[in-house]
């Protein structure tokens, strides 16, 4: 008998302490697995937990695909700006330069644009000149094949940037900034660069921007302009931007030193941006 109450008393004390080291250690072990299972292992040790910016960019990119690009344009922006770290970031400054571009090269109307009707005795030089926007530039906007075929009342959207230029050496990229806002970014594809003798920026401007087809000089308006090689001289010296289609289109070689870009990229950037833009070089 003696021994039939202490072989109870055994498995009660074995089994209530099972009980409660089932509790304490097993049972939060499995609810941990479950749940890790359940989201896709965020939580399992080594991988890093769940962007917390992504319901914000998921807000933006929706605004974009029901086409309200300036809000979306303005959502992506205070993205960036709130959100460093994302994983989103790079994807959003595209969505931003993509966004800016067809603003830029379209008649949709923006806050930075203005009016403009056309008058009598009106030229395109004219009018660049009088509005500080560089011709290419109002005539991509405009969607103008041919600068002297104006009408008097028409209306042209004027873009008014307030741009600068930023160049990474660090990251190899081109920046565009609007009035101290994230415009656009370049990728460098042959960064032929000096290397800089202070660790501090370096400061300069845009300078003359050339077209060469053929071996020639192809002035802005003529037959050859059309699928030339764009160079974008900056100072400090070395940092000419050219599009990599130069040795085809133009018929000479890069700069000995620049930052070779695609034929796209030059061309827009020299559509973008008039002499004298602040340039900042860094990193």
């Amino acid at each position: 008998m003696k021994a039939f109450v202490v072989l109870v008393l055994c498995l009660l004390i074995f089994g209530v302490a099972g009980f409660f080291g089932y509790q304490i250690f097993i049972k939060p072990q499995k609810e941990a697995k479950k749940e890790a299972l359940e989201t896709g292992g965020a939580n399992t040790p080594g991988k890093a937990p769940p962007d917390p910016s992504l319901p914000e960019f998921q807000r933006c990119l929706k605004l974009r695909n029901e086409k309200k690009v300036l809000e979306a344009r303005t959502g992506f922006e205070a993205f960036i700006e709130n959100n460093p770290n994302s994983t989103k970031l790079e994807e959003a400054k595209g969505q931003i330069g993509e966004i800016n571009t067809d603003i830029f090269f379209s008649n949709t109307p923006s806050p930075d644009k203005e009016q403009y009707v056309i008058q009598k005795g009106d030229l395109l030089t004219k009018i660049a000149k009088k509005t500080k926007a560089p011709v290419e530039l109002i005539m991509r906007t405009n969607n103008l094949a041919d600068a002297t075929k104006l009408r008097i009342g028409q209306i042209l959207w004027v873009p008014h940037p307030n741009f600068s230029l930023v160049i990474n050496r660090r990251e190899k990229k081109i920046v565009l900034m609007n009035g101290g806002k994230f415009f656009k970014q370049y990728n460098v594809k042959a960064w032929k660069a000096p290397g800089s003798k202070t660790t501090g920026p370096l400061t300069g401007k845009v300078g003359e921007k050339i077209a060469y087809k053929n071996g020639q000089r192809a002035a802005f308006g003529s037959k050859e302009y059309a699928g030339s090689a764009r160079w974008i001289m900056l100072t400090p010296a070395g940092y000419t931007i050219y599009g990599e289609n130069t040795a085809e289109a133009g018929g000479t070689n890069p700069p000995a030193n620049g930052l070779g870009v695609s034929a796209e990229d030059a061309e827009e950037l020299a559509a973008l941006i008039s002499k004298d833009v602040p340039v900042t070089v860094e990193g």
